[in-house]
């Protein structure tokens, strides 16, 4: 007999009933009121424990959430990929290297959806073209290709722009290299697949690596000779990386690797309905919010402050959320965080996700305050003058911070 599913149970505290003290309603009443928030649609949910939602602007309205939507990104990596689990990158042959160094057939990069490979360095197709030649190869009779359908070939998200490619994000590939921003005309933009196997080709060359027959795609050879391959750092490393720079290509790889490993099917659209399947399971809930991407660039995403606040607070106790929580900037000390705060409660205090987008920017994290309560909070701008906007959100945040009650 099968065993029943588990029953989901939401977190209690996020029942509380609203009961701010009046001396903390009077120090957010200035902060919410800011000048420098006038002029934009603005989402406000901010959570204290003990005391329920204290502040609450527009709270359930959908705005754009900029690179908060690396929340949801995070989250299906973690649950669903582990931290430990890796990318691998592999260069086969299609038939064994002969002892005079020729390889009678073709050389296939099979991408393995690595978001971290570079043209140089230690992780790179340099590394690999010497690991190629290190084989014994010094000459492929046949085509030099790449094999590229770990993933599909939306080169783009929807609600991507023209003018953000490749200047915030470069188009989408199981093999990407330098974030696939390292070429900006219209070929490598259409295929960037082609653009990194012939940096490769170019690499080969420089190790003494002859390649005779064209360069194209095509498909791993069925029983080939494997002769390179290069293994990306951890998930748990790539997530960490992701949120403190905000990086919007790991972004999009783990999305489509998520999607790969729950749902068979390596698309944005899998990869964001399993991160989300992530989230709502723990909240014992459904969502409201719109996912186009992993990044937060597409402006078809939306997502209310609410639910955004909701979000952090409800999957404290999923078991993937204390690396979620190391991944995130802390307030005046690391990654997109290290510049705000300083001086303020909230300094290495406050651990949150940054967004930053042309007309949107947010703010979603938790803290403690000075009288040792935890809180939890969600801050959207939207507008022509949403780029003046995090001075007033962070003046909010430390507010709260600094809240001895």
């Amino acid at each position: 007999m099968a065993r029943p599913a588990p029953v989901c149970v939401p977190d209690p505290s996020l029942a509380t009933p609203p009961a701010p003290p009046p001396v903390l309603v009077a120090a957010l009443a200035p902060a919410l009121a800011d000048p420098r928030l006038a002029g934009t649609d603005v989402g406000v949910s901010i959570w204290v424990d003990g005391y329920g939602e204290v502040a609450a602007v527009a709270p359930d309205r959908p705005l754009l959430p900029a690179s908060n939507e690396k929340l949801f990104a995070a989250a299906g990596a973690l649950a669903v990929l582990g931290a430990e689990s890796t990318f691998t990158t592999t260069v086969v042959g299609s038939t064994p290297v002969g002892p005079d160094g020729t390889l009678g057939g073709n050389l296939v990069l099979v991408a393995g959806g690595d978001p971290s490979l570079s043209r140089a360095g230690a992780h790179s197709l340099d590394a690999l073209a010497a690991q190629v030649r290190a084989a014994g190869v010094t000459t492929v009779q046949g085509s030099l290709q790449v094999d590229e359908s770990r993933y599909d070939t939306e080169r783009r998200a929807p609600g991507w722009q023209d003018w953000q490619v490749p200047e915030y994000a470069g188009t989408i590939s199981a093999l990407m290299v330098d974030r696939n921003r390292w070429r900006r005309d219209a070929a490598f933009l259409a295929d960037p697949a082609i653009g990194n196997i012939e940096a490769f080709r170019a690499a080969l060359a420089r190790h003494g690596v002859t390649i005779l027959g064209s360069t194209s795609h095509g498909p791993v050879p069925q029983g080939g000779t494997p002769v390179a391959s290069l293994t990306s750092a951890p998930v748990g490393v790539l997530v960490t990386d992701m949120m403190m720079r905000s990086d919007n290509m790991v972004a999009e790889m783990l999305v489509k690797e998520t999607g790969l490993r729950a749902r068979g099917a390596g698309t944005t659209v899998s990869g964001l309905e399993a991160a989300t399947a992530v989230v709502e399971d723990a909240l014992c809930t459904d969502l409201t919010g719109t996912a186009a991407d992993g990044s937060g660039l597409s402006r078809a995403n939306l997502r209310s402050a609410r639910e955004l606040r909701v979000i952090v607070q409800g999957t404290r106790g999923e078991p993937w959320r204390p690396l979620l929580d190391a991944a995130l900037p802390l307030a005046g000390r690391s990654g997109t965080l290290q510049g705000r705060f300083r001086g303020t409660p909230a300094e290495g205090n406050v651990r949150a996700k940054t967004g930053t987008i042309i007309g949107g920017v947010a703010l979603t994290g938790y803290g403690t305050t000075a009288g040792g309560r935890a809180f939890a909070f969600s801050v959207l701008a939207n507008g022509p003058s949403a780029a003046g906007a995090p001075p007033a959100i962070d003046a909010l945040v430390a507010t709260v911070a600094a809240d001895a009650s």
